[in-house]
């Protein structure tokens, strides 16, 4: 009898330990986030930094994944401040409250700072057939098509080139990376006409 009680009162025991451990791990508390685009791309390499803002404990940085996630544990209850930066990007800040119950979430939609020239208005590019074709705008943004699709995205000129990042296409979804530009050259510092993949598109 002796025994049991015993055996009974060690189990007990164990049992007791594991939820506290387990109510511990859950005390650690989990703030999950994304940093993306004006397009929903996830930007891969973006950095967040998390800071108290009345809460205790100290400051913790991480750094996206290849989808744009990133994730802190164990950030006490309280404000926090978070701040995304990557270079060729707007950065961002965010203030939230963030509870150690749970799972906290926080997102980011970073603007694309501007980069090179841009062409003073509306101008463009088309190859004789109507395809491949682009339009460039003033803000910096551009549309195209080409054999396979549409898209769009965010340019910048340096001398006689274009560099284009295309953020958004309908076309096969391995064929453009917003990690890889497209660089397209211009006949002349006039810009008569530019040439993509060996085909002139005189200026319309």
């Amino acid at each position: 009898m002796r025994y049991a009680l015993r055996r009974s009162y060690l189990l007990l025991l164990t049992a007791t330990t594991l939820l506290s451990l387990a109510a511990s791990a859950g005390a650690q508390g989990r703030t999950r986030g994304e940093v993306i685009d004006e397009w929903g791309n996830g930007l891969e390499g973006a950095t967040v930094l998390a800071e108290p803002d009345g809460a205790a404990g100290g400051s913790q940085e991480t750094t996206a994944d290849d989808d744009g996630e990133f994730m802190f544990v164990g950030l006490s209850n309280g404000r926090w401040s978070f701040t995304a930066t990557l270079n060729g990007y707007q950065g961002l800040r965010q203030i939230m409250n963030v509870s150690r119950l749970g799972t906290n979430s926080v997102e980011f939609e970073m603007p694309v700072l501007p980069s090179g020239g841009r062409f003073r208005e509306r101008t463009e590019f088309e190859a004789e057939g109507g395809t491949p074709k682009f339009r460039f705008e003033d803000d910096g943004t551009f549309e195209f098509e080409d054999a396979d699709g549409e898209g769009e995205g965010t340019y910048g000129m340096v001398e006689e080139t274009a560099v284009l990042v295309i953020r958004d296409y309908d076309g096969p979804d391995d064929k453009f990376s917003i990690a890889t530009p497209l660089v397209l050259e211009f006949g002349d510092a006039m810009f008569t006409s530019l040439t993509h993949d060996g085909v002139q598109l005189p200026k319309k």
